[in-house]
């Protein structure tokens, strides 16, 4: 066998195990439409499933659960009484297919929180792939400390993909 025969059937072994490589790693994520969640100690948990106009997400607060019209309770400030410490978060398994900036990492700093389409308090908005799956997260608080920007962390790290 020749060299440059040689690298041919290298190319062409290394093309094939990266088209089955894909194909399984896409067949497997197939199937991880849902979220889930292990709601930290302070939080409540809600889940939506996958339906046919809406992605699954997950919310979790501190406070009472706002209306899902309004962006899973995001934004819903003037509708609810938010405490000083309130805090709400909604995850969205947006598919394999969303396109918005994606972090390194699941998480957020005090300066990711910002305004945010009319809401009174400030929001963090950060987005992973994860399973083939993009996940995009909302995290608004009341007020922007330390403890709110651990825990909207600490609830982070317990969301993932799952199967519906």
């Amino acid at each position: 066998m020749t060299r440059r025969t040689l690298v041919l059937v290298v190319l062409s072994a290394l093309a094939v195990a990266g088209a089955i490589g894909g194909w399984l790693a896409l067949r497997s994520s197939v199937d991880v439409t849902g979220l889930c969640a292990t709601a930290p100690t302070g939080l409540r948990e809600r889940s939506f499933p996958k339906e046919r106009l809406t992605e699954a997400t997950v919310e979790l607060t501190n406070f009472r659960f706002g209306g899902v019209d309004d962006f899973y309770g995001v934004g819903d400030s003037v509708e609810r009484h938010w405490p000083a410490n309130g805090i709400t978060i909604a995850v969205i398994n947006e598919g394999p297919d969303a396109s918005p900036a994606i972090t390194r990492e699941f998480r957020v700093s005090r300066a990711d929180f910002r305004g945010f389409e009319g809401s009174r308090w400030p929001v963090a908005r950060v987005a992973i792939r994860s399973q083939g799956r993009v996940l995009e997260a909302y995290a608004e608080v009341r007020t922007v400390t330390p403890g709110a920007v651990a825990t909207v962390n600490q609830a982070l790290a317990h969301v993932r993909p799952c199967r519906a």
